[in-house]
């Protein structure tokens, strides 16, 4: 066989070489063709992204803020009450917001900054002098009015499905020990580099390689809010170039302090049971209930270590391990010159002190948020609740919460397995609800007993009748004559013949004392004198939202009310006979502080004054002397007026009470509808007197 030449040869190989380079040259083209294409997706996806709404941030509910204003009736233990529970750090010497100092009858607070419902406030100090309980006067540095509002505090977050918690920070919001201690851990070079650090890279690889595992990462801080916000956390080739592509965009086309800022909040810090906890505002606030420009030297390098790991660096979980971590981003802070030989000795001695997991914010107020989210549907559109970052102002007053709930907890812990309870406080003056509990268990996020558990309301009633006969003063008085003498009716198809609780008759008693010691048989007569129509509009006048149908036996209790329908009903009788629709929410604010919502009902004149003043004054009496003494044994120099309320075969307990400024119902009873064997007398009063014992009545 013949051998082609090598002259032979040389023109096949050269045409060879020149299709494998044309080719190659094509595939090129094609191929940087496609890289371009997918730049330029990645940078709209980036920019677009970046450039728009962040994160849906969930809405903020805030309790009702505290007036302190000269002759108040407040004492020097409920301020310093009221600044613990906003999370305010007792001192000997004030150096900032957010701390307060105690001497004798004088409190003096720096009250943090805050963005009202009707504008912003500054910091400010003030010194607010104390004398029999009452504020006698307040002194300001800058303030010219002689009153103040602490901030409200931030009783819950709104989590919907698709939302992340977080509070979001401004750049410069953050304090700048913070930023320079998370750049120095994190990203030295950030202000530096162009999103990416080949040398940080190469020299984590060859640390890693060394120790034979993963003790350093390259990625630069840009890289990390790229990964954090765009892609998943899965560890491949193609995701880690994705990373660096997005990181080189964003620093084309953002600044360096727009980047940290997105960092600062989308950051993953820890996990609050089913929800993780992003960024540094949030996170101050879930490891140590403050805001961060409260944080200490030795705070601010725990926050700056977590992010390393915040499963694995768990303060929580894993206290050594997050002290060694903090300690470590201590030396380096040290060893950079940003700390003093003292702060860095005393920060190493300081304390992990952290709040119990989902205790950064107050508390959890299951029913009254229920009743949040209820009035929110009714008072406000569906796209506007869908905002991000809604601001709820509510008229919770947490201490009057907490104190209600010890007060149920004392109350309830020797009562029978099964027997529930539900309260409902309210400031009757303007128709504010300011604690609910919806169950035994006041934590328990499901059924709401004060709102939607309907049961017969015995002699709570009485009330409702009397102070429909009183508005006819031409006809009816306290002195009116009621026979109290047997009587049989026809009730709901069946024959009824009512009694009064112990089983006696009197001839003839007065409407007062058929008030005072809650006489059945002469208050169904008078019942019956007004007619069951006009019975039916009293109800519908105090402030009843739906019709009910009522028969003869509605008039000794036989219709179902929930707890907060009572005490909508009593809030008219306490207010003079001024009805005004109860409410949780004050007002609702957008992020950016713009007004969306503000309660604007007017109070509406239901009963004259005169007939509602009789009113209070037989109840005052039914404490004083009657059904509800053992209240007013208690409390004797006390204005309290109360009604005691039992159903039939003591399956409900009922109490309502009011003061100078709130009225309080109670209720006690089984879900089953079983006996309870309690009265009025025996069970609700008890828990309302211990309420009061807690949370004096007001003048």
């Amino acid at each position: 066989m013949k051998v082609p030449s090598l002259k032979t040869r040389l023109p096949s190989l050269r045409q060879a070489m020149h299709y494998l380079l044309w080719t190659g040259l094509k595939l090129s083209l094609v191929l940087l063709a496609l890289v371009c294409v997918y730049l330029v997706y990645l940078d709209s996806k980036v920019t677009q992204q970046f450039n728009g709404p962040k994160w849906q941030v969930p809405a903020q509910v805030y309790g009702r803020s505290l007036l302190v204003q000269p002759d108040q009736p407040l004492s020097v233990t409920q301020l310093v009450a009221e600044l613990e529970l906003l999370q305010y750090r007792r001192v000997s010497q004030i150096t900032g917001p957010g701390q307060f100092r105690l001497a004798n009858q004088q409190v003096e607070v720096y009250r943090r900054e805050f963005d009202f419902v009707d504008g912003y406030q500054p910091a400010e100090r003030f010194q607010v002098t104390f004398a029999a309980n009452r504020v006698r006067a307040i002194q300001a540095e800058q303030a010219t009015e002689p009153h103040f509002h602490l901030e409200p505090p931030l009783i819950e977050h709104l989590i919907s499905p698709h939302q992340e918690d977080r509070e979001l920070l401004r750049l410069e919001q953050t304090p700048t020990l913070l930023r320079d201690t998370l750049l120095l851990v994190e990203d030295r070079d950030f202000y530096r580099h162009r999103g990416v650090a080949p040398l940080a890279i190469v020299r984590a690889f060859l640390v890693n390689l060394t120790a034979g595992r993963t003790v350093q990462g390259g990625s630069t801080l840009t890289q990390q809010l790229a990964k954090n916000m765009f892609l998943t956390q899965d560890r491949t080739l193609w995701r880690k170039m994705n990373e660096a592509l997005m990181a080189l965009i964003l620093d084309f086309r953002f600044s360096k302090d727009a980047i940290l800022e997105a960092y600062l909040n989308e950051v993953y810090i820890g996990q609050n049971f089913a929800h993780p906890v992003h960024g540094f505002g949030l996170g101050s606030r879930f490891y140590f209930a403050k805001p961060i420009n409260e944080l200490t030297v030795a705070e601010t390098a725990l926050l700056v270590g977590v992010i390393k790991g915040p499963s694995f660096y768990d303060p929580r979980r894993n206290p050594e391990r997050a002290r060694q971590r903090r300690d470590l981003v201590l030396r380096l802070m040290f060893e950079q010159h940003m700390l003093d030989r003292l702060a860095y000795e005393q920060a190493l001695e300081e304390p992990i002190a952290l709040v119990a997991r989902g205790q950064h914010r107050n508390s959890r107020y299951p029913a009254f948020i229920a009743l949040v989210r209820q009035e929110l549907r009714q008072k406000m559109r569906g796209s506007v609740l869908q905002q991000s970052g809604l601001r709820i102002f509510t008229y919770l007053d947490p201490v009057q919460q907490q104190q209600a709930e010890l007060a149920l907890q004392q109350t309830m812990q020797h009562r029978a397995e099964g027997l529930e309870a539900a309260v409902v406080v309210a400031d009757y003056h303007i128709a504010a609800v300011r604690a609910m509990i919806g169950g035994r268990d006041p934590r328990y996020d499901g059924f709401n007993r004060a709102v939607d558990t309907r049961r017969q309301i015995g002699s709570l009633i009485k009330p409702v009748i009397a102070l429909e006969a009183l508005a006819q003063p031409e006809r009816f008085d306290l002195q009116t004559p009621l026979q109290d003498s047997p009587i049989q009716l026809r009730s709901n198809q069946q024959d009824w013949q009512p009694q009064n609780f112990d089983q006696q008759f009197r001839g003839e008693v007065s409407l007062l004392d058929t008030l005072v010691y809650s006489y059945n048989v002469p208050m169904v007569r008078l019942g019956l004198q007004l007619g069951m129509p006009q019975v039916a509009a009293a109800l519908s006048k105090l402030g009843l939202q739906r019709r009910v149908q009522l028969h003869p036996s509605a008039l000794l209790g036989a219709v179902e009310l929930s707890p907060l329908e009572i005490t909508q009903l009593y809030q008219t009788m306490a207010n003079d006979g001024v009805y005004q629709s109860l409410a949780s929410i004050e007002a609702v604010t957008d992020q950016h502080g713009t007004v969306l919502y503000q309660r604007a009902d007017k109070p509406i004149r239901r009963y004259p004054t005169a007939a509602a003043e009789l009113l209070h004054f037989a109840m005052q009496q039914s404490v004083t002397r009657g059904t509800a003494r053992v209240l007013g044994q208690g409390f004797p120099s006390a204005q309290l007026a109360g009604k005691t309320g039992t159903s039939s075969d003591y399956r409900d307990s009922w109490f309502v009470s009011f003061d100078g400024q709130q009225v309080i119902t109670v209720w006690q009873g089984r879900d089953d509808n079983a006996s309870t064997g309690l009265t009025g007398s025996s069970g609700a009063l008890g828990l309302t007197r211990a309420i009061y014992v807690l949370s004096p009545p007001q003048p």
